[in-house]
């Protein structure tokens, strides 16, 4: 039995059909223990007084042809749960979630539409009241709403012991619905292992991650012009302080002959990361003449 006291959401996105698990917890590394997510199938959490395998039941579960409601009312029967707490979402946007009588306290979940937040050990009974809420009300995609969740229930005081890791992962609609990807690759799979603030970081890292994307999209085979060059400037924008986004988006940007735009993006990247420059010369070496001006802006430094 694992004793991981935490905050989750489980969620699908009713427009991508993507779904999403978020947690946060006062122990290192919450992410490699609580949470789990198979695409096309379903999002769960096991935590509190619960087994690592039950993460897999759930999912198995689901995969099986059980609703979200019938997977946890199952594993509710099994041993042991007094003190487990558990949630389900599935592709369809079904939500059931399990609190046990012997759960440490402050516990207890909440269910919307499409959404199941539970929480345990906390410093008050409004946390999963305010993480539900905050769910609903927050802009941007899921990922983005999944962490206002986790924030709110920072605001209302969080983990009786203060936090120190959180983790997301989003994962599609269906086996193999990535263009770009393998059948099961997560859409975002990002873990912040010890910090004082977990929240706060995994939103920044949700940020870096969707400029990463935007580079990825510059550089598919297919995509115009245009539209790769709309992709690196909303990589550079989306991650101002991320010395990768910035000297991978002012390359592409140089080699498309834009270098106006790119030389301050490089600047600032050399800036975070001196040794971003070494890189930056050998892509305009291997750019043959588009990257000549890049290579004699970097002589001329």
């Amino acid at each position: 039995m694992i004793e991981f006291m935490t905050c989750s959401i489980v969620a699908r996105d009713p427009v991508t059909g993507c779904l999403g698990v978020a947690v946060q917890s006062g122990v290192l590394a919450i992410g490699t223990r609580v949470p789990a997510a198979r695409a096309g199938v379903g999002a769960v959490v096991a935590q509190a007084g619960s087994e690592l395998w039950w993460r897999t039941t759930l999912l198995d579960l689901v995969a099986s042809g059980m609703t979200a409601e019938g997977a946890v009312a199952a594993l509710a029967t099994q041993p042991g749960v007094a003190e487990a707490q558990f949630a389900v979402v599935d592709a369809t946007g079904g939500v059931a979630a399990f609190t046990g009588p012997d759960c440490i306290p402050r516990a207890g979940h909440a269910l919307g539409d499409g959404v199941a937040v539970q929480a345990n050990m906390m410093a008050s009974d409004a946390v999963w009241p305010a993480m539900l809420a905050a769910y609903g009300s927050a802009s941007g995609g899921l990922p983005e709403r999944l962490v206002a969740a986790l924030a709110a229930a920072e605001r209302e005081g969080g983990d009786v012991r203060g936090p120190q890791s959180a983790a997301l992962l989003v994962v599609g609609p269906a086996r193999g619905a990535l263009s770009n990807g393998e059948w099961d690759d997560p859409v975002f799979d990002l873990r912040v292992d010890d910090s004082r603030d977990p929240v706060g970081d995994l939103s920044r890292l949700v940020r870096v991650a969707r400029a990463h994307r935007n580079l990825i999209r510059s550089a598919t085979p297919g995509v115009s012009e245009d539209d790769a060059v709309s992709a690196l400037r909303a990589a550079a924008e989306g991650a101002p302080d991320d010395p990768s986004a910035l000297r991978s988006a002012g390359i592409g940007l140089a080699v498309r002959g834009r270098h106006a735009e790119a030389f301050p993006l490089l600047e600032r990247a050399f800036a975070l990361e001196p040794l971003a420059e070494r890189w930056a010369r050998a892509a305009a070496v291997r750019a043959g003449d588009a990257g000549t001006a890049l290579l004699t802006w970097l002589d001329a430094r």
